[in-house]
């Protein structure tokens, strides 16, 4: 550097040169940067490792599994923590809203603080990040090797078994039961193979592929999540290879929520700097109401395996819990997971739900742009909680709250294709957006 600047470099000390303010800025990108790669593909392959470590080495528990999960959610953390107060003072008024439902409930379960920790982390360890670059490299890379992994499982089952015996892992983490499973101990996910034909591709056959997610559910959302960011990042360099990764996981997976939220979003894409956050913000709670009212008025109990039959079941699920239970303050031993609107009920009180949604709907972003990636984002949720509780899973939680940090956090586009700034530390206002 001294011969390109003409400036004289530090004088050794000791026989070392200094450590100048520079150097260290420079590390600590760098250490952050690995420990987001970490967090992220860790997220995303912590099932697979110890799906192969049960299949091949020894017998794991959940926790086992839970112990994976805090290391990456942890590896996130560190790298959002940084002086801002944002971080500390929002998951610190949720935290102390979920100890009074407790309180009342007179039982401290995690999952729900664990449901909101994921997305507080990884969001703002993307925020702090803010590399574009570095979320094209998680997306790109993530989505071929997905795609790489599930052909493997397509075309090679029983060697596929051999390795990643999927029912194996999860008898042996408690999340299902020889009943469930009706006695078999080796095999794909019990939603691995439907019984009724394909809706993508019916000549591809029964298999519903897993790839790295081990449930043909979470490979559906991951591809949409891939297709999200590709549909929004139009400099990306292998943009067009991502969204052909992306349809083909939909594909492969049989994803029929994947297909039509990619539907959704390219068509809405050209209105989302029109519609007001207020719309969104408002959604949900419209949805819940006139399930409410149809499950009220048609009495259902549920329906088929399809997206109508899901509708069913929610607005059934809805309409069976009572003021207590919508409040927070009292549990449900009600099976909630097929239906995200009646999970976030029963997990956060209506109270909770109204505020992390108004939380996630009213996110700053620093650039006009990045409320492109944000409704999309919304959609995703908006039409998943319709149908499942998947949305708050760590395995796809991951990536999308970080890229979706990163949208939130790049200061310019113009900037994207350069190199991040090395001070992490700092970061001029967000810019607020017209609601």
């Amino acid at each position: 550097m001294a011969s390109l600047t003409g400036t004289v470099p530090p004088l050794p000390v000791g026989g070392r040169t200094p450590v100048t303010a520079e150097d260290r800025g420079t590390n600590l990108a760098r250490s952050l940067y690995m420990l987001a790669i970490i967090a992220v593909f860790g997220s995303l392959l912590n099932n697979t490792f110890l799906c192969f470590v049960n299949t091949r080495m020894f017998a794991v528990r959940d926790s086992t599994v839970m112990l994976g999960e805090l290391i990456c959610i942890a590896c996130a953390l560190i790298v959002a923590l940084d002086r801002k107060v944002g971080l500390y003072l929002s998951f610190g008024v949720f935290f102390g809203y979920m100890l009074i439902l407790f309180a009342f409930r007179q039982v401290f379960d995690p999952k729900p603080v664990r449901d909101i920790l994921v997305p507080f982390a990884f969001y703002f360890a993307g925020l702090r990040i803010a590399s574009p670059r570095l979320a094209d490299f998680l997306v790109a890379s993530s989505a071929i090797f997905v795609v790489a992994f599930g052909l493997f499982e397509y075309f090679a089952v029983d060697t596929y078994l051999n390795y990643f015996n999927v029912l194996g892992y999860y008898l042996a983490r408690g999340s299902l039961t020889l009943t469930d499973t009706f006695g078999h101990t080796k095999g794909l996910f019990i939603s691995g193979v439907r019984a009724e034909p394909r809706t993508i591709f019916p000549f591809l056959g029964l298999h519903r592929v897993s790839s790295i997610f081990l449930e043909p559910v979470s490979t559906g959302n991951f591809g949409v999540i891939v297709y999200a960011w590709a549909l929004f990042r139009k400099e990306m360099r292998l943009r067009w290879i991502t969204f052909a990764c992306a349809l083909t996981i939909i594909c492969l997976a049989d994803a029929r929520f994947g297909l039509y939220s990619c539907i959704v979003m390219t068509l809405l894409r050209p209105f989302f700097q029109i519609i007001p956050r207020t719309v969104w913000l408002v959604l949900p709670f419209l949805f819940l109401a006139l399930l409410t009212i149809y499950g009220l008025v048609s009495g259902t109990h549920g329906g088929p395996n399809d997206i109508s039959g899901r509708m069913n079941v929610t607005a059934h699920l809805i309409t069976q819990l009572g003021l207590p239970v919508v409040l927070g303050i009292e549990m449900t031993d009600k099976f909630t997971a097929d239906s995200g609107l009646a999970y976030s009920l029963t997990q956060f009180g209506i109270v909770g739900f109204v505020g992390l949604w108004a939380l996630f709907v009213f996110a700053p972003g620093r650039t006009a742009k990045a409320w492109n990636f944000h409704s999309m984002a919304i959609i995703y949720f908006l039409l998943l909680m319709l149908i499942s509780n998947s949305g708050f899973s760590l395995k796809t939680g991951g990536l999308l709250w970080f890229i979706f940090g990163v949208a939130n956090g790049v200061r310019s586009w113009d900037e994207a294709g350069q190199k991040p700034a090395q001070d992490l530390s700092s970061s001029p206002a967000p810019r607020r957006l017209a609601s």
